[in-house]
């Protein structure tokens, strides 16, 4: 599992006003909650809402001032990155 192009995923799907699932990455609820921590911790999205170390909800999240510089930093990924409709397959390369 590739963290950090599944963190940025989650930035851009937010970014672009959708709320990314754990279903969407292939990835447990729970690692899914563990990420959704770390982009908590980080202070890259606003209003992430975690329950019971598992479940996750980012529909009323907003991208922060570090999370845009996060994607800034990270920007050759966006070279690469296709949507969530193709987001399996990109985390693998």
């Amino acid at each position: 599992m590739n963290r950090k192009k599944i963190i940025y995923s989650i930035l851009k799907e937010v970014q672009a006003g959708n709320e990314p699932k754990a279903d969407d990455f292939g990835v447990t609820q729970g690692e899914f909650a563990d990420i959704a921590q770390i982009i908590k911790d980080e202070g890259l999205l606003s209003n992430v809402a975690i329950a019971g170390g598992r479940i996750v909800w980012l529909n009323a999240s907003k991208i922060t001032m570090a999370g845009l510089e996060y994607l800034e930093e990270n920007s050759p990924l966006s070279k690469t990155y296709r949507g969530l409709k193709e987001v399996r397959e990109w985390i693998k390369l």
